[in-house]
């Protein structure tokens, strides 16, 4: 619209903004509605059969306009758009899409907001690559025709929708699938979410955990991520935090194969409980892992009891701009607090410098294979700090530990992040190959 704006005050731009092959429509910029749907109206109008390559419309539906997004679809439909994305907000009340949206020859790339979609629709996407499915209604049967409907698809996203129990991603080119979960008061949910995913690559799980999941068929998987949060903001949901742990561990077990494993905040919470009772680690074969924690001392168990159970890991990556505020009221877990900035002490940072040491020779990955450390959003804290030690007195074969620091932190100035410079050179290195790379 910023095109359309800028031909109201150029005398050039009258004829030329008319074959711009992109737009984007956003009612948030309008008001009334009806001052948005007579805009798009006549924007469309003016435009003719001119060729559109992508359409954006983000609006909150008004069942007085349905006429008229009914015809903005058909529009864009018959004007042959590859990329369509409606972000429909109807505050729980879905719509239906029209059948030219799912019987489309053009489409590449489509996302649909606060829809329901209905096993009777018939899907024809011959060459949908994309498809974005956000707070929307879909069943199991609906999963299995866009997987015959649409024999291109590459890349599948279900944020936030719901009626679907088991999940058959059977679809031979689909190689991304991002499945977020929410809990609804309004749609009856079976108790087990069941995936089966035989081509998928990568595998992103993530949202509330609020009944149980399957991983069944994924022998393709190479990058997983799994970032659930428990829900206890009631007596019901902290009664299930038992089997939601029990859970997440099978949810892992059936990741051991993933060569890249990216790992949220709880996920590593769990871990740690189980290092704290002596749970033998659970052997995989990955590559790559990422955790996305701030590094609080009891964060260090949790690390450390991935690290046993990946004998072949070649590269860590540590993300610390991870939100303690999901986890605060999580029963049975630590409550851990931001820690005081480089330069005060910290009398409870010895306890855990003391287990890593009692840990070194059970992480056999840090013998022949861990070569690569790197901390992300770094923050400049004490507990950081006996884990950096670790890694750089028992790295053998490390050859590089990159930190970047996070800007606008206040424990991150000048003068705290020279004191890490001056601490991380003091440090030991079992490998003479070793690099420490500080970036600010």
């Amino acid at each position: 619209m910023n095109v359309v704006k800028t031909a109201i005050l150029s005398k050039r731009w009258p004829q030329l903004w008319t074959v711009i092959q992109e737009l984007d429509f956003d009612q948030t910029v309008f008001f009334p509605n009806q001052n948005f749907v007579d805009f798009v109206n006549r924007t469309l109008l003016s435009r003719g059969t001119s060729r559109i390559k992508r359409i954006r419309i983000g609006l909150y539906l008004n069942a007085s306009s349905h006429k008229d997004y009914h015809g903005w679809i058909l529009y864009a439909a018959k004007n042959n758009v590859e990329e369509l994305f409606l972000d429909f907000d109807s505050d729980g009340c879905e719509w239906l899409p029209p059948q030219c949206v799912f019987c489309n020859s053009s489409l590449k790339t489509l996302r649909l907001l606060s829809c329901r979609i209905i096993p009777a629709m018939q899907i024809s996407w011959n060459l949908l690559t994309k498809l974005t499915l956000r707070f929307s209604v879909l069943w199991d049967e609906t999963i299995h025709k866009i997987m015959v409907g649409a024999p291109e698809l590459d890349f599948f996203e279900l944020y936030s929708c719901w009626g679907y129990n088991y999940l058959n991603f059977d679809s031979p080119s689909l190689r991304v699938l991002i499945v977020h979960e929410c809990e609804s008061n309004e749609y009856e949910l079976g108790p087990v979410m069941t995936i089966s995913a035989p081509n998928v690559q990568c595998l992103h799980l993530s949202g509330d955990f609020y009944r149980k999941c399957v991983l069944m068929n994924v022998p393709s998987l190479i990058h997983a991520t799994l970032n659930f949060r428990p829900l206890t903001h009631s007596d019901r949901h902290k009664k299930n935090l038992k089997w939601q742990k029990e859970n997440l561990m099978e949810i892992v077990r059936s990741l051991k194969h993933v060569e890249n494993l990216t790992l949220g905040i709880w996920c590593v919470e769990v871990l740690a409980r189980r290092e704290e009772r002596r749970i033998p680690s659970q052997i995989a074969t990955h590559k790559c892992v990422t955790l996305s924690i701030p590094m609080k001392e009891n964060h260090l168990l949790g690390t450390v009891n991935l690290l046993k159970g990946s004998p072949g890991l070649q590269m860590l990556i540590i993300d610390m701009g991870s939100n303690l505020n999901l986890l605060k009221d999580l029963p049975g877990l630590p409550l851990l607090l931001w820690e005081e900035p480089i330069g005060t002490e910290d009398s409870s940072n010895s306890n855990g410098a003391n287990y890593l040491v009692s840990q070194a020779k059970h992480v056999k990955c840090l013998q022949r294979h861990l070569k690569t450390v790197k901390i992300t959003q770094f923050v400049a804290q004490h507990s950081v700090f006996p884990f950096l030690e670790f890694i750089l007195k028992n790295g053998r074969v490390l050859e590089n530990l990159v930190i970047i620091a996070k800007r606008g932190v206040d424990a991150n100035s000048p003068e705290s992040l020279l004191k890490v410079a001056q601490r991380l050179l003091s440090l030991p290195r079992a490998s003479s190959r070793a690099v420490v790379t500080l970036l600010n």
